[in-house]
Formats: C-alpha cells, sequence, structure tokens
C-alpha cells in the first residue's frame, strides 16, 4: 500500500514522471516505455504510479496534450504578431521555427510513428472525442492570415507541409550537418509558391 503523500510530494512526483516519460518516449517511443521503467527512472513503488495515472498510456497522452497545445499557442500568438508583415521571410521563419520545435521534443516522432495512434486506442473515448474537439489545424490557422489563397490548392500545400515535417525524420540519410539548411530551403520554396499564387490572384 503507497504512503500518504503531502501535497509537495505529489506534485513532485507528477512532474518526475512527466519529465521520466518525456525523455523516454523521445528516446525509445510508447511501446517500449513500460511502467516500470518510468518507476525505476522516478524512484518510486510501482503502486504510487497508480496513483496518479491509470495507464502509461493516459500519462502519455497527457503530455501529448501539453506539449501539442504549448506549440500550437506559439505558433497563433507568433501568426497574430506578424499577420501584418506577411514575407516570405516572415512565413518561412514561423513554419522553420515550428518544425524545430516539434523536432527537439517527442511530439514528432510520436505523432508519425504510430505512438499516438496506439495510445489514443487505450485510453477513454471521452478523452480523445474531447481533443479531436478542441484541435485547430495548424495549416488552416496558416492560411487563415492568406485569405486570397486559391482554396483548391489548400490540399496541396498541406500534404507538402507534412511531407517536409517528415523529413525531419530522416536527418540522418539527408546530412545532419546541412539539414536545417535544407529543411529552411524546402520551406522557402514552398513558402515562395503560396506567396506567389496569392499575390498572383491579387492582381487579376
Amino acid at each position: 500500500m503507497p504512503k500518504a503523500l503531502t501535497d509537495f510530494e505529489k506534485i513532485a512526483i507528477k512532474k518526475e514522471l512527466q519529465l521520466a516519460a518525456a525523455d523516454s518516449l523521445q528516446q525509445y517511443g510508447a511501446k517500449k516505455t513500460t511502467v516500470d521503467d518510468l518507476v525505476k527512472k522516478v524512484k518510486i513503488p510501482k503502486g504510487t504510479f497508480y496513483l496518479f495515472y491509470k495507464s502509461k498510456e493516459i500519462l502519455f497522452f497527457e503530455l501529448f496534450r501539453q506539449k501539442h497545445d504549448d506549440i500550437q499557442n506559439q505558433f497563433l500568438n507568433t501568426i497574430e504578431s506578424i499577420k501584418n508583415n506577411i514575407n516570405v521571410d516572415s512565413i518561412t521563419d514561423l513554419m522553420f521555427n515550428m518544425y524545430k520545435k516539434m523536432d527537439n521534443s517527442f511530439l514528432l516522432s510520436f505523432v508519425t510513428g504510430g505512438d499516438l495512434e496506439l495510445v489514443m486506442r487505450k485510453i477513454p473515448y471521452a478523452s480523445s472525442e474531447e481533443h479531436a474537439k478542441q484541435d485547430n489545424s495548424i495549416t488552416e490557422k496558416l492560411f487563415s492570415i492568406l485569405p486570397n489563397m486559391n482554396k483548391e490548392h489548400i490540399e496541396e500545400y498541406s500534404a507538402a507541409m507534412r511531407l517536409i515535417l517528415v523529413s525531419v525524420l530522416h536527418k540522418k540519410e539527408i546530412g545532419i550537418d546541412i539539414f536545417d539548411d535544407a529543411l529552411k530551403l524546402a520551406i522557402r520554396g514552398l513558402v515562395t509558391q503560396m506567396l506567389s499564387e496569392v499575390n498572383d490572384d491579387k492582381s487579376k
């Protein structure tokens, strides 16, 4: 039977569990991370883990939501700050910084590697449904500041953004030393095409 914990201990343990889970997700992924691994890192009895989370999947989903919302909010705040200064440089920097934030966390591999799908199957339906309702597409928010964008091409641009995003998982094959420069060049090419289309529409 786990010992009674003070409020301070509860806050500290929950924070340590989240940090341990984020580190393990980035290194090993959801499948290979076990509750035993987490409690060993945090140095707590296994029973104590279940005082905070009914399963590792609930912990992982909570972390995903926190990181996802954090990056999305930063993105939306940046969009707000540049909406009167829309040009190739500002949009390229915006997308590059967003991709780098995802790359520097477990979020990218978590989403593209199948971990999110695995976790979503094992958490309460209400939690996943709430997330689906609250989630705002980053792509849609980006296009919202380009009011003259040809709606016929939005699907293709969204796919191109995902294609660039997935490339972050292949840094070794592309070349670690040149990857950031290559990533920014690819983003700039896409943004140039997008803004060229917007400007073409304006001139008509």
